[in-house]
């Protein structure tokens, strides 16, 4: 049943992603209802007029009805690898811990400390994630379609990646469903252009009730910048929520390459900002508000308060205030592998990790071309982060950085904590000793993924004003 209910939701997203126009103007934009909705096993699950959200999607031309077929069958078949890499490596699971079992430790292949159903998540979503396929042609011809100076004109690899990117959006679309007695309300930030976003909040209040707390943490999910949403993580928001006695706002901000650049998502985490501590917006003070997210989403939160610290002789940075603080899961802070740590890293990944994103390096070169590629705007927003020339002269916010002792970016989390000492920067590193990339996703099988979850809101909570709020 799992397998067919598998099969079931990609065959439907395909179908539907077929159906989605396919070429990107990054500056016109058409609304149309929301066909992503966060898990209805939340209670008291809402939509509250005049607030409900609208997708942001883009003008374009639509798949042809003779293509769909075509492109279905050009999908499934792209999941035949992550299905094989998923068989293989559950059985490299089961031979592990049989191995345990037996006293072999010649048979012994990953960390004593994992539970056998924190094995078996570990290995399958690794083979998952190693099946992912991205044709360089097919980013070229992407590249393309965005700005005819670059990459290749063919129409038909575009077409095709974007249906398997959106089949696998819709396939993770289902999720992971909050912590009971979460208020889950989605909400749009802004005007017309709006962004949507999504409100957590613990024991069933609304996100603007006076009894909810005052603490906010404004959070950007990850995914490598292309792929999931609020559904995707929303065991972990409302967990940190009831740890931290916080509202979560998880913004969804447009995912590459169809519907924005880097550029975009900057704007959007900018803009997500300024609303919440404005009177008019979210109204909630900045002393009041922790910033944080996780993997890529790390990546926009450490970009956000580098954009909002003040400089060290009190000038302010802009007009509006910096948050309280900062918090980042296992961030993604230098994707186009600049320094040679992190190339290394990634070179040796798949014959010494244990991460499940060992299998990942090809895939995610080509992730970094349609998120980061030649856009010809001109834009100028860092990519890599771990440049100690960015956070020069700037009060940057107390910073709690967690990272898996075996993941593969491990050495990023490192390396900002380094930086960040060097420059006064206060910041806390907790590295989980045989830990795979956000392991507080795992916190139902492990209990260093709870541990940390608690950890965090600490954090929150001491870092914030607020501490008398009912929740």
């Amino acid at each position: 049943p799992s397998g067919s209910g598998v099969t079931m939701a990609t065959t439907a997203g395909i179908a539907a992603a077929a159906q989605t126009p396919l070429v990107p103007h990054m500056h016109r934009r058409v609304r149309r209802r929301s066909t992503r909705v966060v898990s209805r096993r939340a209670t008291n699950t809402e939509r509250e007029k005049p607030d409900v959200a609208k997708d942001d999607t883009y003008e374009g031309t639509t798949v042809g009805t003779t293509e769909v077929p075509r492109l279905l069958g050009v999908s499934l078949s792209r999941y035949a690898g992550s299905g094989a890499a998923m068989l293989r490596n559950g059985g490299v699971a089961v031979r592990h811990h049989v191995a345990v079992a037996r006293g072999d430790t010649n048979g012994v292949t990953r960390p004593l400390s994992w539970s056998p159903m924190m094995t078996i998540g570990v290995e399958i979503l690794a083979g998952f994630l190693e099946g992912i396929a991205i044709a360089d042609e097919e980013v070229a011809a992407l590249r393309f379609r965005r700005n005819e100076n670059v990459g290749t004109d063919d129409p038909q690899s575009a077409d095709r990646l974007l249906v398997y990117l959106r089949s696998l959006r819709a396939m993770m679309a289902v999720g992971v469903p909050p912590l009971l007695g979460t208020h889950v309300q989605r909400v749009t930030i802004g005007d017309a252009d709006g962004i949507p976003a999504v409100w957590l909040t613990p024991n069933s209040h609304s996100w603007n009730s006076k009894r909810a707390p005052q603490r906010v943490l404004l959070w950007f999910h990850g995914g490598a910048f292309v792929l999931c949403n609020t559904n995707t993580h929303a065991r972990l928001l409302s967990s940190l929520g009831v740890a931290g006695e916080t509202r979560v706002l998880s913004v969804e901000y447009p995912l590459a390459p169809d519907q924005g650049t880097h550029e975009n998502m900057v704007d959007a985490a900018d803009r997500a900002y300024k609303w919440l501590v404005s009177p008019h917006g979210g109204n909630v003070l900045p002393e009041n508000v922790v910033i944080g997210g996780d993997s890529a989403g790390g990546h926009l939160a450490c970009g956000l308060a580098q954009r909002l610290a003040p400089s060290v002789d009190g000038g302010e940075n802009g007009d509006v205030a910096p948050p309280a603080g900062l918090v980042l899961l296992s961030p993604w802070l230098d994707p186009e592998r600049e320094l040679e740590t992190t190339k290394k890293a990634w070179a040796d990944a798949s014959a010494t990790s244990v991460d499940y994103l060992r299998g990942v390096e090809g895939s995610m070169s080509c992730v970094v071309e349609l998120v980061f590629g030649d856009t010809g705007d001109g834009t100028t927003a860092p990519r890599c982060l771990l440049n100690p020339s960015l956070y020069a002269g700037r009060k940057m916010p107390p910073c709690l950085i967690q990272c898996g002792g075996v993941e593969v970016l491990a050495g990023e989390s490192k390396t900002l904590a380094d930086l960040a000492a060097a420059a006064g920067w206060d910041v806390t590193l907790e590295v989980a000793e045989n830990m795979p990339h956000v392991f507080q996703v795992l916190d139902s099988v492990s209990p260093q993924g709870g541990e940390a979850i608690e950890s965090a809101g600490q954090f929150i909570k001491r870092r914030t004003r607020a501490t008398e709020e009912t929740i």
